[in-house]
């Protein structure tokens, strides 16, 4: 298995968003990284090579995983294909074709673009769950 981690850029208003959550942090964190990573796996769904239709259906998001102050998802292709998923991730145009809208680095670079803007997106969901559980209780 391949492992690529997202580094994500302007974390101040997230965090000030998780110190109103208080004790609901981690699982308001875990809620909205869930809907990102669903939403990245839509996009990587969209430019997955699909000769069989294998390595399509063999995509999947795990997670969230909450791990005391660390929360994370994955986002998984191959299964019994993780060979030529990997070959079919890291084989470039010069050395293979690929049917647009198919493309290599179909999982990477759609993580990778998606990340742009992710702590802003998850300051509003949590902002979002903050205001309703205080809705709730009103």
């Amino acid at each position: 298995m391949v492992k690529r981690s997202v580094a994500v850029k302007n974390l101040d208003p997230l965090m000030k968003a998780f110190a109103l959550a208080g004790k609901d942090a981690a699982r308001f964190a875990a809620k909205a990284l869930k809907e990102e990573a669903d939403e990245a796996f839509l996009i990587s769904q969209a430019v997955v090579p699909v000769m069989t239709g294998a390595l399509l259906t063999s995509g999947e998001v795990r997670g969230p995983f909450v791990r005391g102050p660390i929360v994370e998802a994955f986002i998984n292709y191959g299964g019994p294909a993780a060979p030529y998923a990997i070959y079919v991730h890291e084989l470039p145009p010069s050395r293979a074709k690929h049917d647009p809208p198919t493309r290599w680095k179909y999982l990477e670079n759609p993580v990778r673009l998606y990340s742009e803007g992710m702590a802003e997106r998850m300051t509003v969901r949590v902002l979002d769950m903050v205001n309703r559980r205080f809705e709730i209780r009103s």
